[in-house]
């Protein structure tokens, strides 16, 4: 039986209230077993972007690693990448 899993964060499309722009940030889990596969699609956090400051909200008690979100944030932005 071949068994493969993997698990990817990515930054969905930005939603804007007021003067603050907001990112929802889900994992991707992945599990592929033979000729078949499962997904799962979690948010985990939203990454807040105020014009002096970014933080991020976690939206589950699992501890949420914000320098490699804001990261994936910044990739995504100089790469030029759309949401």
């Amino acid at each position: 039986m071949n068994f493969k899993n993997k698990n990817v964060k990515e930054i969905g499309k930005e939603f804007k209230i007021g003067e603050r722009t907001f990112y929802p940030v889900v994992q991707i889990s992945t599990i592929e077993m033979d000729s078949s596969f499962s997904e799962q699609i979690s948010p985990i956090a939203l990454l807040v972007i105020e014009p002096s400051i970014k933080y991020i909200l976690p939206l589950t008690e699992e501890k949420v690693n914000s320098e490699e979100i804001i990261d994936l944030y910044q990739n995504r932005i100089l790469s030029g990448n759309k949401f």
